[in-house]
């Protein structure tokens, strides 16, 4: 979340605001971001700074001075203007930053947008005759090591349930425990199993007949493998497989008491999908007073949509306080986040779309913009 989350924008849409109209402060639609250049009063439709230079190289024998042909990449890029301001549109007046003086920019970074994926365990037995006559009964137990965070777990009054990875079912208060790790079983009876694929049958049938676990995880049933994954970003877990009789551990232990394989994929959050862009949208909204707008509006508009893929730009600076117009406490840093995208992610450094070249991106891998961070 970076060091002080104090701002963020929306854009439902990949073109930002340019001159190509009246350049003037009010211009942007109603969720249109733009980059105001207040020295010049206009609009920043190409680069804020300069990545490469091309040294002069000096003929001494006609006096003739001219750029050479290999460019020097900077560690750091200069910028090309002095002071700028990051704009949203609005149905009314805009909403901005602070007038920022580009001494103060600490870092500026580009994340593409990334899928959420949730934890999930993959279970393979490991005999060709995995049965219940050889096995008896067995418990699956799904153990639950950390539940929701997220901001929309605590707080989300529309019932966007953007969350939600799979299926409608919200986060079950049944899986929730303050003391220890909650443990949820079911039990796969060996009369209901005869070999590799019944077995994964009956355990499927098992977790989804559950009240509390259907609405915890998916079961996929492969051709000899089981899947289970997470329904809700941040619910992580553990899977045991034991024999009812005697609790011994299908999964664990001797070779030759290894009756199944585990192959555990954590989760990954991703970046810019709609459950972390309207958490943090809610967030600075409760927290600053609708994102520190210059004003305060009585109704203001949820910029999120469901569906909708985002990119995120992070630019982080300094500030005077408690003088200056920053809101981060004294030792921290501002931040500014604008989350742009639309139905499918932007894709290509194209004309169309001047995300990239204002902030120099490049695609090296087709149409996927690569990540970049820079640090003054």
């Amino acid at each position: 979340m970076g060091t002080n989350l104090s701002q963020v924008f929306i854009q439902n849409g990949a073109v930002l605001e340019d001159n190509s109209t009246n350049p003037v402060f009010s211009d942007p639609d109603s969720g249109q971001i733009g980059i105001w250049d207040s020295v010049d009063s206009g609009w920043i439709a190409t680069k804020l700074f300069q990545k490469t230079f091309s040294p002069l190289d000096t003929d001494d024998d006609n006096g003739v001075t001219t750029a050479t042909s290999t460019a020097v990449a900077f560690a750091n890029p200069n910028w090309l203007y002095s002071q700028l301001q990051f704009v949203q549109g609005t149905a009314g007046n805009p909403i901005a930053t602070p007038l920022l003086d580009v001494r103060n920019i600490r870092s500026l970074s580009f994340d593409h947008y990334l899928a959420t994926a949730g934890h999930k365990t993959v279970l393979t037995p490991n005999p060709t005759t995995f049965t219940g006559a050889t096995i008896g009964n067995v418990t699956i137990r799904v153990i639950a090591r950390t539940t929701p965070t997220d901001q929309l777990s605590y707080y989300d009054q529309e019932g966007t349930n953007y969350s939600i990875l799979s299926g409608n079912d919200p986060f079950p208060l049944g899986a929730f425990n303050t003391t220890n790790h909650k443990v949820i079983s079911v039990e796969v009876n060996g009369s209901d199993f005869t070999t590799n694929a019944t077995f994964i049958d009956a355990a499927k049938i098992a977790i989804e007949a559950h009240g509390v676990l259907s609405k915890l995880v998916t079961v996929t049933d492969g051709a000899s493998t089981m899947t289970i994954q997470s329904k809700h970003v941040g619910f992580i877990f553990d899977v045991a497989i034991i024999k009812s009789e005697d609790n011994s551990d299908l999964i664990a232990g001797a070779a030759a008491a290894n009756l199944l394989t585990e192959t555990v994929t954590g989760q990954d959050l991703g970046v810019g999908n709609p459950w972390q862009v309207l958490g943090e949208e809610i967030r600075c909204r409760s927290r600053y007073g609708n994102f520190n707008r210059m004003y305060l509006p009585q109704n203001m508009p949820t910029y999120t949509v469901s569906g909708n893929k985002y990119h995120k730009v992070t630019v982080e600076y300094e500030h005077n306080w408690p003088n200056s117009t920053g809101i981060a406490p004294a030792g921290a840093l501002n931040q500014v986040v604008l989350y742009i995208g639309a139905a499918t992610a932007i894709a290509d450094n194209t004309t169309d779309e001047n995300i990239a070249p204002v902030f120099g991106l490049t695609s090296t891998t087709g149409e996927v913009l690569d990540p970049v961070k820079y640090v003054w």
